[in-house]
Protein backbone atom coordinates (compact mmCIF):
# COMPACT_ATOMS: atom_id res chain seq x y z
CA UNK A 1 0.00 0.00 0.00
CA UNK A 2 1.37 3.45 -1.02
CA UNK A 3 2.31 5.59 2.21
CA UNK A 4 0.32 8.67 1.86
CA UNK A 5 -3.21 8.81 1.52
CA UNK A 6 -3.88 6.81 -1.57
CA UNK A 7 -4.84 3.52 -2.15
CA UNK A 8 -4.69 2.00 -5.65
CA UNK A 9 -7.33 0.02 -7.67
CA UNK A 10 -6.29 -3.37 -6.12
CA UNK A 11 -6.36 -2.26 -2.56
CA UNK A 12 -10.19 -1.20 -3.18
CA UNK A 13 -10.99 -4.18 -4.85
CA UNK A 14 -9.29 -6.10 -1.78
CA UNK A 15 -11.47 -3.91 0.21
CA UNK A 16 -14.34 -4.58 -1.51
CA UNK A 17 -14.10 -8.20 -1.16
CA UNK A 18 -13.75 -8.08 1.65
CA UNK A 19 -16.51 -6.44 2.58
CA UNK A 20 -18.83 -9.18 0.66
CA UNK A 21 -16.79 -12.00 2.26
CA UNK A 22 -15.12 -11.19 5.47
CA UNK A 23 -13.79 -14.55 6.01
CA UNK A 24 -12.91 -15.62 2.74
CA UNK A 25 -9.41 -17.48 1.96
CA UNK A 26 -6.60 -15.87 0.59
CA UNK A 27 -6.80 -17.81 -2.78
CA UNK A 28 -10.41 -16.82 -3.28
CA UNK A 29 -9.83 -12.99 -2.88
CA UNK A 30 -6.62 -12.96 -5.05
CA UNK A 31 -8.73 -14.74 -7.84
CA UNK A 32 -11.24 -12.79 -7.34
CA UNK A 33 -9.31 -9.32 -7.17
CA UNK A 34 -6.90 -10.53 -9.77
CA UNK A 35 -3.75 -11.33 -7.84
CA UNK A 36 -2.20 -14.31 -6.10
CA UNK A 37 -2.76 -15.02 -2.79
CA UNK A 38 0.09 -14.10 -1.23
CA UNK A 39 -0.26 -10.81 -2.73
CA UNK A 40 -3.77 -10.39 -1.28
CA UNK A 41 -2.76 -10.91 1.94
CA UNK A 42 0.53 -9.19 2.04
CA UNK A 43 -1.90 -6.04 0.46
CA UNK A 44 -4.69 -6.30 3.52
CA UNK A 45 -1.65 -6.54 6.26
CA UNK A 46 -0.70 -3.55 4.99
CA UNK A 47 -4.16 -1.82 4.79
CA UNK A 48 -5.20 -3.29 8.62
CA UNK A 49 -1.49 -2.07 10.03
CA UNK A 50 -1.85 1.60 8.88
CA UNK A 51 -5.56 1.60 9.94
CA UNK A 52 -6.26 1.92 6.53
CA UNK A 53 -8.95 -0.72 6.47
CA UNK A 54 -10.26 -3.26 9.08
CA UNK A 55 -12.82 -5.46 9.72
CA UNK A 56 -15.49 -4.94 12.65
CA UNK A 57 -17.42 -7.39 14.35
CA UNK A 58 -20.43 -6.54 16.31
CA UNK A 59 -23.86 -8.66 17.79
CA UNK A 60 -26.93 -8.16 15.48
CA UNK A 61 -29.44 -6.71 17.33
CA UNK A 62 -32.36 -9.15 18.30
CA UNK A 63 -35.85 -9.13 19.39
CA UNK A 64 -35.15 -9.03 23.18
CA UNK A 65 -32.54 -6.01 22.61
CA UNK A 66 -32.66 -2.42 22.10
CA UNK A 67 -30.43 -0.32 19.43
CA UNK A 68 -30.64 3.21 20.52
CA UNK A 69 -29.20 6.64 19.56
CA UNK A 70 -28.41 8.99 21.81
CA UNK A 71 -28.22 12.41 21.05
CA UNK A 72 -26.28 14.32 23.82
CA UNK A 73 -26.35 17.92 24.11
CA UNK A 74 -22.65 18.81 25.75
CA UNK A 75 -20.53 21.78 26.97
CA UNK A 76 -18.44 22.81 24.15
CA UNK A 77 -15.41 22.40 27.02
CA UNK A 78 -16.48 19.10 28.52
CA UNK A 79 -17.72 17.62 24.73
CA UNK A 80 -14.05 16.02 25.00
CA UNK A 81 -14.22 14.35 28.13
CA UNK A 82 -17.98 13.18 27.45
CA UNK A 83 -16.46 11.53 24.35
CA UNK A 84 -13.54 9.89 25.53
CA UNK A 85 -15.57 8.38 28.54
CA UNK A 86 -18.33 7.00 26.06
CA UNK A 87 -15.93 5.96 24.07
CA UNK A 88 -14.46 3.53 26.84
CA UNK A 89 -17.82 1.28 27.16
CA UNK A 90 -18.29 -1.79 25.03
CA UNK A 91 -21.81 -1.28 24.17
CA UNK A 92 -21.74 2.06 22.81
CA UNK A 93 -21.31 1.29 19.18
CA UNK A 94 -20.26 4.17 17.21
CA UNK A 95 -19.62 7.84 18.06
CA UNK A 96 -20.47 10.94 15.51
CA UNK A 97 -19.27 14.67 16.29
CA UNK A 98 -20.86 16.68 14.26
CA UNK A 99 -22.33 20.02 13.86
CA UNK A 100 -26.07 21.41 15.11
CA UNK A 101 -27.33 22.43 18.67
CA UNK A 102 -25.98 18.48 19.26
CA UNK A 103 -22.67 17.96 19.97
CA UNK A 104 -22.37 13.88 20.17
CA UNK A 105 -24.64 11.06 18.31
CA UNK A 106 -24.10 7.84 20.18
CA UNK A 107 -25.13 4.47 18.99
CA UNK A 108 -25.72 1.62 21.45
CA UNK A 109 -26.94 -1.76 22.34
CA UNK A 110 -28.84 -2.62 25.61
CA UNK A 111 -29.79 -5.98 26.86
CA UNK A 112 -33.70 -4.04 26.89
CA UNK A 113 -35.50 -0.97 27.75
CA UNK A 114 -35.05 -0.98 31.46
CA UNK A 115 -30.76 -1.41 30.55
CA UNK A 116 -30.96 1.69 28.41
CA UNK A 117 -33.27 3.96 30.69
CA UNK A 118 -30.52 3.38 33.65
CA UNK A 119 -27.21 3.80 31.28
CA UNK A 120 -29.07 7.18 30.37
CA UNK A 121 -30.58 8.26 34.04
CA UNK A 122 -28.17 7.02 36.26
CA UNK A 123 -24.92 7.69 34.38
CA UNK A 124 -25.07 9.87 30.96
CA UNK A 125 -27.02 12.52 32.59
CA UNK A 126 -24.98 13.03 35.67
CA UNK A 127 -21.86 13.11 33.35
CA UNK A 128 -20.16 16.78 33.37
CA UNK A 129 -20.75 18.99 30.96
CA UNK A 130 -24.31 16.83 29.85
CA UNK A 131 -26.97 19.37 29.09
CA UNK A 132 -29.48 17.12 27.61
CA UNK A 133 -30.06 13.99 25.84
CA UNK A 134 -32.74 12.76 23.63
CA UNK A 135 -33.14 9.02 22.98
CA UNK A 136 -34.19 7.51 19.99
CA UNK A 137 -34.63 3.66 20.26
CA UNK A 138 -34.95 1.84 17.19
CA UNK A 139 -37.61 0.32 15.89
CA UNK A 140 -36.28 -1.69 12.77
CA UNK A 141 -32.48 -1.41 10.78
CA UNK A 142 -33.62 -1.31 6.99
CA UNK A 143 -29.55 -0.68 6.06
CA UNK A 144 -26.35 -0.71 7.84
CA UNK A 145 -22.91 -0.36 7.27
CA UNK A 146 -22.17 -4.33 6.60
CA UNK A 147 -24.40 -3.96 3.41
CA UNK A 148 -22.58 -0.75 2.05
CA UNK A 149 -20.06 -1.49 -0.84
CA UNK A 150 -17.09 0.26 -2.16
CA UNK A 151 -18.37 -0.83 -5.63
CA UNK A 152 -15.18 -1.80 -7.41
CA UNK A 153 -15.47 -5.04 -8.07
CA UNK A 154 -17.19 -6.46 -11.35
CA UNK A 155 -20.73 -8.37 -10.49
CA UNK A 156 -19.37 -11.97 -11.63
CA UNK A 157 -16.57 -11.33 -8.45
CA UNK A 158 -19.31 -10.19 -5.95
CA UNK A 159 -21.67 -12.98 -6.73
CA UNK A 160 -18.48 -15.59 -6.40
CA UNK A 161 -18.13 -14.36 -3.13
CA UNK A 162 -21.55 -14.08 -2.14
CA UNK A 163 -21.88 -17.73 -2.75
CA UNK A 164 -18.21 -19.12 -1.13
CA UNK A 165 -19.31 -18.61 2.42
CA UNK A 166 -21.75 -18.06 5.29
CA UNK A 167 -24.73 -16.53 4.90
CA UNK A 168 -24.77 -12.92 7.38
CA UNK A 169 -27.47 -12.86 9.96
CA UNK A 170 -30.64 -10.90 8.54
CA UNK A 171 -30.94 -7.59 10.27
CA UNK A 172 -33.19 -7.66 13.17
CA UNK A 173 -31.85 -11.28 14.22
CA UNK A 174 -34.98 -13.71 16.30
CA UNK A 175 -31.85 -15.88 18.12
CA UNK A 176 -31.45 -14.83 21.25
CA UNK A 177 -27.79 -14.35 22.95
CA UNK A 178 -25.68 -16.70 24.77
CA UNK A 179 -22.81 -16.67 26.78
CA UNK A 180 -20.66 -19.15 24.43
CA UNK A 181 -21.47 -17.62 21.29
CA UNK A 182 -20.65 -13.65 22.94
CA UNK A 183 -17.06 -14.96 24.05
CA UNK A 184 -16.97 -16.04 20.38
CA UNK A 185 -18.07 -12.38 18.83
CA UNK A 186 -15.83 -10.87 21.58
CA UNK A 187 -12.39 -12.69 19.87
CA UNK A 188 -14.01 -11.70 16.85
CA UNK A 189 -14.20 -7.87 17.35
CA UNK A 190 -10.39 -8.17 18.15
CA UNK A 191 -9.16 -11.05 15.70
CA UNK A 192 -12.15 -10.97 12.76
CA UNK A 193 -10.28 -13.93 10.58
CA UNK A 194 -9.75 -16.02 13.56
CA UNK A 195 -8.62 -19.88 12.72
CA UNK A 196 -10.44 -22.63 14.31
CA UNK A 197 -7.39 -23.23 16.02
CA UNK A 198 -6.79 -19.97 17.37
CA UNK A 199 -10.44 -19.69 18.33
CA UNK A 200 -10.28 -23.34 20.33
CA UNK A 201 -6.95 -21.72 21.94
CA UNK A 202 -8.50 -18.15 23.17
CA UNK A 203 -11.59 -19.88 24.62
CA UNK A 204 -9.98 -23.21 26.22
CA UNK A 205 -12.25 -25.63 24.01
CA UNK A 206 -11.75 -27.74 21.67
CA UNK A 207 -11.38 -27.12 17.57
CA UNK A 208 -14.54 -29.34 16.70
CA UNK A 209 -16.28 -26.75 19.79
CA UNK A 210 -14.72 -24.26 18.27
CA UNK A 211 -15.60 -24.80 14.71
CA UNK A 212 -19.50 -24.96 15.95
CA UNK A 213 -19.76 -22.08 18.34
CA UNK A 214 -18.16 -20.07 15.09
CA UNK A 215 -20.65 -21.33 12.55
CA UNK A 216 -23.61 -20.56 14.83
CA UNK A 217 -22.27 -17.01 15.78
CA UNK A 218 -21.49 -16.35 12.06
CA UNK A 219 -24.84 -17.57 10.59
CA UNK A 220 -27.19 -16.12 13.12
CA UNK A 221 -25.44 -13.63 15.62
CA UNK A 222 -22.98 -11.51 14.61
CA UNK A 223 -22.62 -8.67 11.42
CA UNK A 224 -18.92 -8.55 10.28
CA UNK A 225 -18.54 -4.79 7.95
CA UNK A 226 -15.20 -4.07 6.28
CA UNK A 227 -14.64 -0.38 6.64
CA UNK A 228 -12.30 2.26 5.11
CA UNK A 229 -11.07 5.01 6.47
CA UNK A 230 -12.44 8.35 5.63
CA UNK A 231 -9.43 10.33 3.25
CA UNK A 232 -9.70 6.53 1.36
CA UNK A 233 -13.60 6.19 0.72
CA UNK A 234 -13.87 9.01 -1.75
CA UNK A 235 -16.71 9.71 -0.04
CA UNK A 236 -15.27 12.26 2.67
CA UNK A 237 -18.23 14.17 3.83
CA UNK A 238 -20.68 12.27 6.06
CA UNK A 239 -24.29 13.46 7.32
CA UNK A 240 -26.71 12.08 9.74
CA UNK A 241 -29.88 12.90 8.60
CA UNK A 242 -33.41 13.27 11.47
CA UNK A 243 -36.67 12.92 9.19
CA UNK A 244 -40.83 12.44 9.58
CA UNK A 245 -42.60 10.56 7.73
CA UNK A 246 -46.22 9.43 8.53
CA UNK A 247 -46.66 5.95 9.58
CA UNK A 248 -48.31 4.53 6.31
CA UNK A 249 -45.34 5.86 4.24
CA UNK A 250 -42.47 5.29 6.47
CA UNK A 251 -41.46 1.67 5.73
CA UNK A 252 -41.60 3.09 1.35
CA UNK A 253 -39.48 5.84 2.26
CA UNK A 254 -36.85 3.73 4.21
CA UNK A 255 -36.58 1.16 1.62
CA UNK A 256 -36.05 4.08 -1.15
CA UNK A 257 -33.52 5.32 0.54
CA UNK A 258 -31.63 1.78 1.29
CA UNK A 259 -30.74 1.08 -2.11
CA UNK A 260 -29.27 4.42 -2.95
CA UNK A 261 -25.47 4.50 -3.09
CA UNK A 262 -24.72 7.65 -0.68
CA UNK A 263 -27.03 5.79 2.33
CA UNK A 264 -25.15 3.70 4.72
CA UNK A 265 -27.59 3.35 7.32
CA UNK A 266 -31.47 3.59 7.45
CA UNK A 267 -33.54 2.74 10.79
CA UNK A 268 -36.85 3.72 11.94
CA UNK A 269 -37.39 5.24 15.62
CA UNK A 270 -39.86 6.04 18.23
CA UNK A 271 -40.87 9.71 18.61
CA UNK A 272 -41.57 12.77 16.27
CA UNK A 273 -38.80 12.25 14.04
CA UNK A 274 -39.33 8.61 12.88
CA UNK A 275 -37.09 7.95 10.53
CA UNK A 276 -33.12 8.10 10.93
CA UNK A 277 -30.41 8.06 8.16
CA UNK A 278 -26.63 8.76 6.88
CA UNK A 279 -24.79 9.20 4.13
CA UNK A 280 -21.36 9.33 3.11
CA UNK A 281 -21.25 12.10 0.00
CA UNK A 282 -18.22 13.23 -2.43
CA UNK A 283 -19.46 17.02 -2.24
CA UNK A 284 -21.58 19.14 -0.11
CA UNK A 285 -23.90 19.66 -3.04
CA UNK A 286 -24.52 16.15 -3.37
CA UNK A 287 -26.49 16.31 -0.05
CA UNK A 288 -29.14 18.45 -1.71
CA UNK A 289 -29.49 16.30 -4.72
CA UNK A 290 -30.15 13.42 -2.50
CA UNK A 291 -32.66 14.99 -0.80
CA UNK A 292 -34.08 16.07 -4.11
CA UNK A 293 -34.46 12.84 -5.55
CA UNK A 294 -36.03 11.53 -1.99
CA UNK A 295 -38.65 13.66 -2.17
CA UNK A 296 -39.82 13.21 -5.35
CA UNK A 297 -40.01 9.48 -4.85
CA UNK A 298 -41.20 9.77 -1.31
CA UNK A 299 -43.17 13.35 -0.92
CA UNK A 300 -44.78 12.71 2.60
CA UNK A 301 -41.16 12.57 4.47
CA UNK A 302 -39.83 15.51 5.14
CA UNK A 303 -35.97 16.29 6.59
CA UNK A 304 -36.37 17.77 9.90
CA UNK A 305 -32.57 17.83 10.74
CA UNK A 306 -29.54 17.38 8.74
CA UNK A 307 -26.05 17.42 10.67
CA UNK A 308 -22.34 17.20 9.08
CA UNK A 309 -20.29 15.09 11.04
CA UNK A 310 -17.20 16.42 11.70
CA UNK A 311 -15.42 13.61 13.69
CA UNK A 312 -16.09 9.79 14.18
CA UNK A 313 -13.91 9.09 17.02
CA UNK A 314 -15.32 5.65 17.08
CA UNK A 315 -17.20 3.75 14.56
CA UNK A 316 -18.42 -0.42 15.61
CA UNK A 317 -16.26 -0.87 18.15
CA UNK A 318 -13.07 0.68 16.86
CA UNK A 319 -11.21 3.90 18.11
CA UNK A 320 -10.13 5.96 14.93
CA UNK A 321 -8.08 9.24 14.74
CA UNK A 322 -9.05 12.61 12.95
CA UNK A 323 -8.45 11.01 9.11
CA UNK A 324 -10.58 7.96 10.13
CA UNK A 325 -8.38 5.34 10.82
CA UNK A 326 -8.32 2.77 12.97
CA UNK A 327 -6.20 2.99 16.03
CA UNK A 328 -7.37 0.24 18.54
CA UNK A 329 -10.50 -2.01 19.17
CA UNK A 330 -12.95 -2.44 22.08
CA UNK A 331 -15.08 -5.29 21.11
CA UNK A 332 -19.03 -4.47 21.05
CA UNK A 333 -20.97 -5.76 23.58
CA UNK A 334 -24.26 -5.77 24.93
CA UNK A 335 -25.20 -3.55 27.77
CA UNK A 336 -27.31 -5.43 30.96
Amino acid sequence: MQESTHLDEIDLRIVHAMQVQPRASWALIGSVVGVDPVTAARRWKALTDSGAAWIAAYPAADAASVLAFLDIRCEPRKRANIVAHLSAQPHVMSLNVHSGGSSVVAEALFAGLDALARYVLDEIHLLDGVIDIGVHPVTRVFTEGSRWRLGTLEPAGVRTLRESGVVPPPLGRRNPLDSNTAAVIDVLGRVPRISFTELAYELGISVTAARRRLGKALSHHTLLRCELARFATGRPIRVLFFAQCPVRDVDNAARILRVLPEIRLVATVAGPENLFFSGWFRSLSDIAVLESEVSARAPTMRVVDRRIVLDTPKLMGHLLDRDGRSVAVIPVRVSS
